[in-house]
């Protein structure tokens, strides 16, 4: 079974930016819902997942 893995600090953020429930936000990721407003939350959390990768420097796996 499909779903994204999201910290729940940024379910919260989608669920206020998107004036939904954190169920609706976590039903969404698990691909329980497959609506419009669904939709926009896993792009939303495809953002913020990306944006938070961006903020890791490679410099910090030097010393792996």
């Amino acid at each position: 079974m499909k779903n994204i893995l999201l910290h729940p600090k940024h379910k919260r953020k989608i669920a206020e930016d998107l004036g939904v429930s954190k169920q609706t936000v976590d039903m969404s990721l698990n691909y329980v819902f497959n609506s419009f407003n669904a939709k926009k939350i896993r792009l939303k959390a495809k953002v913020l997942l990306l944006q938070e990768a961006s903020e890791i420097h490679d410099e910090s796996f030097i010393n792996l």
